[in-house]
């Protein structure tokens, strides 16, 4: 069954496409202003207290596309958030191919390799403490070092990568990013040769339930070029983005839930900065590729609350 939010939702998203139909909309974007605006001129039973949430509670869950209204859906439009300036969300016409408002674009696939990790690292009161919160997933996949064994073991670059550091959680930009490392990479497998480059790596953490937004990982990208800029030592050449969610898969004829971590391939700073930078002019950044080249099923054993305990 809908929640309140579920069910009132829709027909605000309706006043606003009137809205973006009679092209009163600049770009297509929806504002915070916005947003009270139509709650109160529609008498949705909504809170106008944080506007800046409503297209994220929407978007985030696996069944977002049952809840988005349906001459939407007939007229081949969508929506993807907006960050900054107040903006919210942003409404955008189906690309070539599409069939349904948000895609699953990256599910775990019948032939995702699946590799058990030992938790016994972590103390046993902390994973009794869990909680089903993001911050906690992005924590143990940290302390199990789970984007160094993606980077090292199932990567396609795995024979050039020289170390991967975990540099801070929970960095507070807009939009926020779960976790950074950094990686740096050879030009071979020789531990002697010199490094030669180093990539800043972008996590987004997903609880059970919530979908990979690909805009949003974009924006990430964008914010994490954006603020590495004027890194010299070491240089940053790029941005590899990565994903870790939680899934339920079945094991042995036992559902269990398990991290599922994706890997994107980087993005070069100098064809990033050429093709894909925001600027005023246009929407580049959200023609910018994710290409998913490793994918893994991490099983947690012993359990861990908030996880699989």
């Amino acid at each position: 069954m809908p929640t309140k939010s579920e069910s009132e939702k829709p027909r605000v998203v309706e006043y606003l496409y009137d809205k973006y139909r009679r092209s009163e909309l600049s770009d297509g974007v929806v504002t915070n202003d916005l947003i009270v605006e139509a709650i109160r001129a529609t008498g949705a039973d909504l809170s106008t207290a944080n506007p800046a949430n409503f297209l994220k509670d929407i978007v985030r869950g696996k069944n977002a596309n049952s809840f988005w209204p349906e001459r939407l859906k007939t007229d081949g439009v969508s929506a993807r958030q907006r960050y900054g300036s107040k903006r919210v969300f942003q409404f955008v016409e189906f690309v070539e191919g599409q069939v349904e408002p948000f895609p699953d674009l990256y599910p775990v696939e019948e032939e995702t390799p699946t590799h058990q990790v030992q938790s016994a690292s972590i103390p046993f009161a902390a994973r009794r403490l869990g909680r089903a919160e993001e911050t906690w997933l992005t924590q143990i996949a940290v302390n199990l070092r789970l984007v160094e064994t993606q980077l090292s073991i199932f990567s396609p670059a795995r024979e050039s990568v020289r170390d991967v550091t975990h540099l801070q959680m929970s960095l507070k930009t807009q939009p926020e990013i779960d976790a950074v490392f950094l990686a740096s990479y050879g030009a071979s497998s020789d531990l002697d040769s010199a490094t030669d480059r180093y990539v800043l790596v972008t996590c987004e953490a997903k609880q059970i339930g919530q979908r990979i937004l690909v805009d949003q990982i974009r924006e990430q990208v964008a914010k994490a070029m954006e603020i590495t800029t004027d890194i010299k030592e070491p240089k940053i050449d790029g941005v590899k983005p990565m994903a870790i969610s939680v899934v339920e898969r079945d094991f042995g004829g036992e559902s269990e839930y398990a991290i599922y971590i994706v890997e994107f391939a980087a993005i070069e700073r100098v064809q990033f900065a050429n093709q894909w930078a925001p600027s005023e002019e246009g929407e580049q950044l959200y023609s910018m590729p994710l290409s998913a080249i490793s994918k893994t099923v991490y099983r947690i054993k012993p359990p861990i609350a908030g996880l699989n305990g």
